[in-house]
Order: C-alpha cells, then sequence, then structure tokens
C-alpha cells in the first residue's frame, strides 16, 4: 500500500493548484506514514517470531484409545 500511495503521490503532486489537490496530497501523506508507523510498530514482532520456534504438545484424554 505504501508503495501505491508512494506512486499516486509522485504523480500528483506537480499538478496541485486548488485545494481539494492539497486535501488528497494530504491524505496520500497520511496513508503512507500509517504504513511506516505499522511497520516500524511490528518490526520486533517479526523477529521475534522467527526466534522462538516453540512445539507444542498438547495430551487430553479424548484422543486416547478405549479398551
Amino acid at each position: 500500500m505504501f508503495f501505491v500511495a508512494l506512486y499516486f503521490f509522485v504523480m500528483k503532486i506537480p499538478y496541485v493548484d486548488s485545494l481539494d489537490e492539497v486535501i488528497y496530497i494530504s491524505l496520500l501523506v497520511t496513508l503512507m506514514a500509517i504504513c511506516i508507523t505499522g511497520v516500524i510498530i511490528n518490526w520486533e514482532f517479526f523477529g521475534r517470531r522467527r526466534k522462538n520456534r516453540v512445539v507444542l504438545f498438547v495430551s487430553n484424554n479424548f484422543s486416547k484409545r478405549k479398551k
């Protein structure tokens, strides 16, 4: 989403003439900021997920064989 917003931002920036286009550009900047913030917030999550590979084995009474 960041690159799509960046593409439209770059294509639209030379044609800013009215208030509507300024609002449109500011919304694109806001969208790119949200994308960057989301990546920064979740950066540790992606790193921790690779390091902690834990396999959990759960045993319950329902899977036992009945005699």
